[in-house]
């Protein structure tokens, strides 16, 4: 009975961290403009949706699923992320597939944290982040070794389908496990057989990966042409050797402290405690947190996005070092409570110093002030910790500092996750892929609407026409406007109803029409920061910002009051 009991609280529990991921990751899905990347596969999906030939490429299992919600609902931004947003919360059940290795309490606040940390919550909200790839890669490795064929071969299949993302992850992984095992001899965690022998797990396995891939892979048959996309993600992976390197040079590791310092922090605890204790299970995920990191670096396709394969380990890894490691007897509780709460203190006395060193504003008089007191802070933990350990015992100590930390990163991760998402009212600048602009289409929606609305009545419908600029960002935003026409430049001749250019660009029919110039995109320089600059977007996230503007033409008869002239 207690067994029984124990398993319905770890579901619960399970499903519980579910819920609060999808929450994270669904809460104002919609509100920020796809990007051009993002923008790009969901025409795709909208071409599934509509019937017409479509080239899936190597995002099938997101191509197919959203083209099928788009032909059965509506196409908007919410349901253009609604499934990458879906698969990320399904990362909130990875570590409770592997409880039996890493244990039932680590695997429940492994899986609390995932589902509100912030790169895990950021990169869910993202079209064609690896997000898909790594949940369903992970998944179908837990599946598997809990011999659920039908599970595992569905994860596998839509893991397949998930673009290049999944072979990173395969050969992180893989060489991760070969390593540590040739090393340290790894292989005993498994502690059984890893493939199965047996005919109907084999049966039911192929049958639910055929099946998963027919559906997914043809958009539920509205596009049978997608099935030639299941290994195109394979082929993107192998160009990527290839590639010239596109992200500013350490952008990679400083992603990493910006998004993830509690898991380096605590992910680097737990490996030094594995080592020490000899836990080849640490040693392994120390083991592809680390060769993770460095194939990541090294791997020219690969961006700030990709540091999810680092990061999920080192959360496990910090999840199973504060569960082991917090052990408070009863009667020293109050003494650990006392501490943790000066560690909050202390920690929210160093941020306010560090938010107000780096503003350009101070003197450089006042910069020493601040850097003391954050040195200062720094030694203060440390004669606090030093005091404790003297005073009671160096396990309340430790307690206390991991109780004093968690509500610490606990609150950063969820201020980070709501402040850098678009969960929150301000507009994210983000470094998941530095050389993707920020769209801005809010004013050209309101304007061309406003231009509906007075001509409504009219007999014929207002044409619109975008010269010049044929980017998948203005298809997707315009993409419910018809009839619409993309050409590279306005023929003397025609007069649409609205014309859409580039800024600075004066078309020969501009005489009948008035103009408009709105901003269009806005962009982060990331190669051209300084490293204070650098240091200033991850304590307050202001950044320079290069903006681009586009004009909209309307025809002077389509305004009120208006004439055509000629």
């Amino acid at each position: 009975m207690d067994k029984q009991n124990s398993q319905t609280t770890h579901v619960m529990i399970a499903m519980g961290a579910f819920v609060i991921g999808l929450a994270f990751r669904m809460l104002r899905l919609g509100a920020l403009p796809l990007s051009h990347v993002e923008a790009e596969f969901a025409l795709k999906a909208l071409g599934v949706a509509r019937g017409g030939p479509v080239l899936f490429g190597g995002q099938t299992a997101y191509v197919g699923l959203t083209g099928v919600t788009f032909f059965l609902f509506s196409s908007s931004n919410f349901l253009a992320r609604f499934w990458p947003a879906l698969s990320g919360a399904l990362v909130v059940l990875i570590p409770f597939t592997f409880r039996k290795y890493i244990g039932d309490r680590p695997a429940i606040l492994a899986g609390l944290i995932l589902a509100i940390s912030p790169e895990m919550v950021g990169l869910s909200r993202i079209v064609g982040s690896p997000m898909m790839a790594m949940v369903f890669l992970m998944l179908f490795a837990g599946f598997w070794l809990q011999r659920r064929p039908i599970l595992a071969g569905v994860s596998l299949g839509l893991g397949l389908m998930s673009g290049p993302g999944f072979w990173v992850g395969a050969t992180i992984l893989g060489l991760s496990y070969l390593i540590a095992d040739r090393l340290f001899g790894v292989e005993e965690v498994l502690k059984e057989q890893v493939s199965p022998t047996d005919k109907p797990f084999w049966v039911r396995f192929a049958l639910a990966f055929c099946v998963s891939v027919l559906l997914v892979g043809t958009g539920f048959f509205l596009a049978p042409a997608g099935l030639t996309g299941i290994f195109s993600g394979l082929y993107t992976f192998f160009l990527g050797f290839g590639t010239t390197v596109q992200a500013p040079f350490g952008i990679i590791p400083f992603a990493l402290v910006a998004y993830s310092t509690g898991a380096i922090l605590f992910g680097l605890w737990g490996g030094v405690r594995g080592i020490l204790v000899k836990s080849k299970l640490d040693i392994f995920l120390l083991c592809w947190a680390g060769f993770g990191l460095i194939f990541i670096i090294l791997y020219p396709a690969a961006g700030p996005a990709e540091l999810i394969f680092v990061t999920l380990p080192l959360w496990v890894l910090g999840a199973r070092v504060v569960v082991f490691a917090w052990q408070v007897p009863k009667e020293s509780r109050l003494v650990a409570a006392s501490m943790a709460a000066l560690v909050v203190v202390i920690f929210a006395f160093m941020l306010l110093a560090m938010r107000s060193l780096v503003l350009p504003t101070l003197p450089s008089s006042q910069q020493i002030n601040y850097l003391i007191a954050m040195v200062g802070g720094v030694v203060l933990l440390v004669a606090i910790l030093l005091l404790v350990s003297y005073g009671w015992t160096e396990e309340i100590a430790r307690s206390g500092l991991l109780m004093g930390l968690a509500m610490v990163f606990t609150a950063g991760m969820i201020s980070l996750s709501v402040n850098s998402t678009g969960i929150g009212p301000e507009t994210p600048f983000e470094i998941w892929y530095p050389d993707q602009p920020m769209l801005t289409t809010d004013w050209l929606n309101v304007t061309i609407d406003r231009v509906l609305v007075w001509n409504a009545r009219g007999q014929e419908p207002v044409d619109i026409v975008v010269s010049g600029m044929d980017m998948p960002g203005l298809r997707w935003a315009l993409h419910a406007y018809a009839p619409l026409d993309f050409v590279p430049f306005a023929p003397p001749q025609s007069q649409p109803g609205i014309l859409i250019t580039p800024a600075g660009v004066i078309p020969e029919i501009s005489r009948g029409y008035q103009g408009q110039d709105l901003v269009w995109t806005r962009e982060v320089p990331w190669h051209e920061m300084s490293a204070n600059q650098y240091l200033t977007w991850m304590v307050t996230r202001d950044v320079p910002i290069l903006s681009q503007e586009v004009i909209l033409w309307v025809r002077t008869d389509l305004m009120p009051g208006g004439e055509l002239t000629e």
